[in-house]
């Protein structure tokens, strides 16, 4: 069986990279840009169109090294990875149902060196336990548990720093979970997927977007206790390419104002609209929680 599964990601990584190379850049945020290759397959069911992601399940951006576009027989990309530890890196972006909650998750997907010296989820093969999950209680402190001293984090940091701590902080950051873990995709190569956070990828313009491995247990061995050890100069980090994120943060972005608009329709006043939703007014009254009504009988 494992052999399988890692034989059908092999035949599927070099035709996933040709489908989302796009033909023109996204056009504005909140906008579903109808260019990108994939709005131009085969419609599976015409008759449903996603706030989001139009007629798709999920949307990919890729970008990738020289190395690898010789390996796997993908065009050079000019604005891609530098050859190095990471060959690729993808944003994907897809929506996601918990029992009467709908929201939307983006994750992390690459491809990188299996020799890498970083701490990686334990054996072979590693895939999210299936207890984690949001479980629908209303109660905090509901998501499943998990071994934590090998997680990854998403971080954005600002271009331009004005002052020391903007140089030495991110803007934002978080905590991720690996949602799959192949150490030997290939001989030398490791496939990943991390569960990262929609809302907390930043606009390139101003922003440079980060994914870090740590090199060490948090809280064992700290070179400094403040930030946690992804954040480290001891980890091992890589900018997700302005490229892609160029392509893929008007997703992000919208996939990060709908979730909450969501969550607030069927969670309640609970849930907070996002400040960019806010301020651009783009729903209006539409996420205010629906009112149950009753029937006399």
């Amino acid at each position: 069986m494992r052999l399988l599964v890692i034989s059908c990601l092999l035949t599927l990584l070099p035709t996933m990279a040709v489908a989302t190379e796009p033909q023109k850049q996204a056009q504005a945020v909140s906008a579903i840009n109808m260019t990108l290759p994939i709005h131009q397959q085969e419609k599976l069911h015409p008759e449903l169109s996603d706030p989001v992601l139009g007629d798709q399940a999920q949307i990919v951006e890729w970008s990738w090294s020289p190395q690898y576009a010789k390996r796997f027989n993908q065009p050079v990309q000019p604005d891609g990875l530098k050859d190095g530890a990471l060959w690729l890196i993808g944003v994907k972006v897809q929506r996601k149902q918990n029992k009467t909650f709908q929201s939307y998750q983006c994750s992390i997907i690459g491809l990188m060196d299996n020799k890498l010296q970083m701490i990686t989820p334990p054996g072979e093969q590693h895939m999210i336990h299936p207890g984690y999950t949001w479980n629908g209680l209303p109660v905090a402190g509901n998501m499943g548990g998990g071994v934590k001293d090998y997680t990854p984090g998403q971080s954005a940091w600002i271009k331009n720093p004005r002052s020391k701590n903007e140089f030495r902080l991110p803007e934002r950051s978080i905590t991720l979970s690996y949602l799959s873990f192949y150490r030997h995709f290939q001989d030398d190569l490791a496939f990943f997927e991390i569960e990262g956070a929609c809302g907390y990828f930043q606009n390139p313009q101003t922003y440079r977007n980060e994914i870090g491995f740590p090199t060490h247990v948090d809280g064992k061995n700290d070179e400094d206790p403040s930030i946690t050890a992804y954040a480290e100069s001891s980890a091992v980090k890589f900018d997700i390419p302005d490229r892609l994120m160029q392509k893929i943060y008007p997703y992000t972005q919208d996939a990060y104002d709908w979730g909450q608009c969501l969550m607030r329709r069927v969670g309640g006043q609970s849930y907070s609209l996002t400040d960019h939703s806010r301020k651009t007014k783009r729903f209006g009254n539409t996420c205010e929680p629906a009112v149950a009504t009753q029937k006399n009988h």
